[in-house]
């Protein structure tokens, strides 16, 4: 490493790093070259990949962002009908709540955010790719449990807790909807981090619930949980794409961005 760092020196001849006893730390010379070298480095991936799609080879590498009920629960369906077809795709996944995958997207570290938030950003490509339904669910042993339908007025006529996501889901903004759009007064809010979480804490019977349909196969197939209608009432939503505007496409994501935007994607999901 040090003869490397003396043959740069020599050949940019200026010093490159300001050594201590304690530490090594870039000069001003340093500093300018590392940014040109990353740079170099960037256009470096997007030349290869430009190469590898004009021999129409699908390949390389794919970082996807996912909100945690996509990321968790729908994403790794998709992923494995599409590498059925794509096999020498390598994914990368992040996962975090909308905001977070907002953020890096924006900031273009993923190449392609799945998101359940409504996002309003003009530096970003948004497309709707799914369609989600939010539904009620209680414990086997909750007192509504024995109903299959209800109305609102008696959702609220005895008193519940209600347990949300935390700040900043998608989730979280959805379910603040439904209990404005119901006029639904919980006589307690329980905040819990992940999907998981929420579910569990209502199949112990300490609350009622919102969550996406495509969180809750297992459950209702086992039956640990009771899923209820509302009366008149149904909370259908978007799960979003989005994609930095500027940022160079490779083959790999574009066809992803395709398949995740097929008529049938809900027949491959199941």
């Amino acid at each position: 490493m040090s003869q490397h760092i003396h043959s740069l020196e020599d050949y940019y001849g200026a010093k490159l790093f300001e050594r201590s006893s304690k530490k090594v730390e870039l000069t001003k010379a340093g500093e300018v070259l590392f940014r040109y070298a990353s740079e170099i480095m960037k256009l470096h991936q997007v030349a290869k990949r430009a190469v590898s799609d004009l021999v129409e080879m699908v390949t390389g590498d794919l970082t996807i962002g996912a909100s945690f009920t996509i990321g968790e629960y729908v994403l790794p369906r998709l992923l494995a009908a599409f590498s059925q077809k794509y096999s020498q795709v390598m994914f990368s996944e992040v996962i975090g709540n909308t905001e977070f995958i907002h953020e890096r997207t924006r900031e273009g570290t993923i190449d392609v955010g799945l998101v359940e938030g409504v996002i309003d950003d003009n530096n970003l490509e948004i497309t709707s790719f799914l369609k989600d339904e939010l539904v009620l669910i209680v414990a086997k042993s909750h007192p509504l449990a024995k109903k299959t339908v209800l109305n609102k007025e008696e959702l609220n006529a005895t008193p519940f807790t209600f347990i949300m996501r935390e700040e900043g889901s998608g989730t979280r903004l959805a379910m603040d909807e439904v209990l404005q759009e119901l006029d639904l007064k919980p006589a307690r809010i329980m905040t819990l981090g992940s999907t998981q979480a929420i579910k569990e804490a209502v199949e112990a019977d300490l609350g009622i619930s919102f969550l996406s349909k495509w969180t809750l196969r297992k459950e209702l197939q086992l039956g640990t949980l009771k899923p209820l209608r509302i009366k008149n009432f149904n909370f259908i939503r978007d799960f979003y794409v989005i994609r930095k505007k500027d940022k160079f496409e490779s083959k790999a994501t574009e066809e992803f961005l395709n398949f995740i935007t097929e008529p049938a994607l809900s027949q491959i999901l199941g």
